[in-house]
């Protein structure tokens, strides 16, 4: 199995991540996607889960510019309500970066982020995770984000092996607390992700983007609200 890849932020990229997390939070909704069941978060935590997920950002753009593909990174501050199309493009493959903090397991897919971007017609081809180092004590990142893995859209599909999906109020397993859900979402292991990184590459230097894999996913997701 190939090793976890370490992506190293400059000190400039990761001062540049805090300070676009810490103005972006104020205008970013405390519940995401519409989801109204699910607990508001204030505007530390958001900030908090913003600059995780764009420390992520910052990795997979250095990651791939190793490989000649450059990606162009959205700093952009957006009203309330209002996203980005897509983390990443490449040659017309949308990708999805997810980011959680070391000692994560799974990468999660929000059933309602799917079901938006579903809507937006905005869905991802690609998931590609990080886990970002951080440091408990002072509660702050690290600069190191380690690449464990991709997975495509057809992973998001209850049927697949190798995901599972935990309903709202559920345990993530495996943590050493318990964590509750707070959303039903698709959940995928590190150990279970796609961790050759030269296949990615050579799918998003040399393949057309995978459009029949989001026909497919709006076939299954139809079926799937209605059992």
């Amino acid at each position: 199995m190939p090793a976890p890849i370490e992506i190293r932020l400059s000190e400039d990229e990761l001062q540049r991540c805090i300070y676009f997390a810490n103005n972006s939070a104020p205008t970013q909704q405390d519940i995401e996607f519409g989801q109204d069941d699910t607990a508001p978060r204030d505007d530390a935590e958001i900030s908090r889960d913003t600059l995780i997920g764009k420390i992520a950002e910052v990795a997979f753009s250095k990651l791939m510019s190793n490989y000649g593909l450059n990606v162009a990174l959205d700093w952009n501050i957006y009203d309330r309500g209002v996203y980005d199309d897509q983390d990443a493009d490449i040659n017309g493959w949308k990708i999805d970066v997810k980011g959680t903090r070391a000692g994560g397991q799974y990468m999660l897919i929000e059933h309602n982020k799917l079901n938006f971007r579903l809507n937006e017609n905005k869905l991802s081809h690609i998931y590609a995770m990080f886990s970002v180092g951080w440091n408990r004590t002072s509660d702050m990142p690290t600069g190191i984000a380690t690449y464990v893995g991709a997975a495509t859209l057809r992973y998001m599909n209850d049927t697949f092996p190798r995901t599972i999906v935990l309903r709202r109020g559920d345990l993530l397993p495996g943590t050493r607390y318990p964590v509750h859900m707070q959303a039903d979402n698709f959940a995928i292991h590190f150990n279970d992700l796609d961790k050759r990184i030269e296949g990615l590459v050579n799918i998003l230097q040399n393949r057309q983007p995978d459009n029949e894999m989001i026909q497919s996913f709006r076939q299954y997701w139809a079926g799937y609200h209605n059992h």
